[in-house]
């Protein structure tokens, strides 16, 4: 691998690092209190984890921050969000540190 090859690899290293900083998990209540102070929140659902340790994960955006939900039952938001954008991921990695 030649040294520019190692270094690109190691800033995309530093940049996704530096978007993990921004995740926040929290609680489905938080959740969504953050969606009812949107007019028209944009939600990323999907599914995270494994075999029997699969999840599912919902994100959503507020004041620079990504806030994640993850839940082991799929979750009805539109009471909160009726009218929010709904992004279907086939699945949703988060790289927890």
């Amino acid at each position: 691998m030649s040294a520019m090859h190692q270094q690109h690899r190691y800033l995309a290293q530093i940049e996704a690092l530096k978007s993990v900083a921004n995740l926040v998990e929290v609680d489905e209540q938080t959740f969504r209190m953050l969606l009812r102070s949107h007019e028209q929140p944009t939600i990323v659902v999907g599914e995270s984890g494994f075999w029997r340790f699969k999840r599912h994960t919902y994100l959503t955006t507020y004041d620079g921050f990504v806030f994640c939900l993850r839940s082991p039952t799929a979750l009805d938001l539109k009471a909160e969000a009726p009218s929010a954008f709904l992004v279907s991921a086939k699945a949703v990695t988060i790289p927890f540190l």
